[in-house]
């Protein structure tokens, strides 16, 4: 079974899946309800059939089968039959999942030189001290993935990576560490604790 990863920290839990299974085998695990079977038959392709079913049969691997994804409006997940927060995400072969008893986010990405081309639209004139001239791809990454995490934490509209978002005190020494991020918009502020951790091709970023 690839559930890769699954950590336990405060009042959260984390769960990582590799999707090295067929769609035809993700379907014999996870029966679509006929209530979202409209939902699920209109994909256009396997891969987000795929990350669609594992998304599904992560949370029952982590939470039960009793405890179901909902959507707000604004595409924001919940859940049913459990009074946890959750955060989804999924890259390249992979999807998590996040549960916590407060608000939680997570972000995944697969390691990707094309990150580096996007720099200038996320990374602000104070952040560069980070983007680590011999590590760029990760460092960038690191900075990517956190944006994602805030964004999704504190779920505002109308964001720019660059003017809104901000981390600081990331210093990529270890597989794993904690920096800060925090959010400024329209007279609002917040930080929390961010941390981030690194396996090979994946980088993963949660509060």
């Amino acid at each position: 079974m690839p559930l890769i990863k699954k950590i336990t920290d405060n009042d959260a839990i984390m769960g990582v899946w590799q999707m090295t299974e067929s769609l035809q085998v993700l379907e014999e695990q996870y029966e679509v309800p006929d209530n979202e079977r409209q939902t699920y038959t209109a994909f256009r392709n396997d891969r987000r059939r795929k990350e669609w079913l594992t998304v599904r049969i992560l949370l029952r691997e982590i939470a039960g089968p009793d405890v179901h994804i909902a959507y707000q409006p604004s595409g924001k997940p919940f859940l049913i039959g459990s009074d946890l927060f959750i955060s989804i995400t999924h890259t390249i072969g992979y999807v998590g999942i996040r549960l916590g008893k407060q608000p939680v986010a997570l972000d995944m990405e697969y390691m990707s030189r094309r990150v580096v081309s996007l720099i200038p639209r996320f990374v602000s004139p104070e952040e560069m001290q980070y983007v680590d001239p011999d590590n760029e791809v990760q460092t960038a990454l690191i900075i990517w993935s956190a944006k994602e995490t805030l964004y999704k934490r504190f779920d505002f509209t109308d964001i720019e990576f660059d003017q809104h978002l901000a981390v600081r005190d990331l210093h990529v020494t270890q597989p794993a560490g904690s920096f800060v991020g925090s959010i400024t918009k329209d007279g609002f502020h917040a930080e929390v604790t961010l941390h981030y951790s690194l396996d090979d091709d994946l980088i993963t970023v949660f509060c």
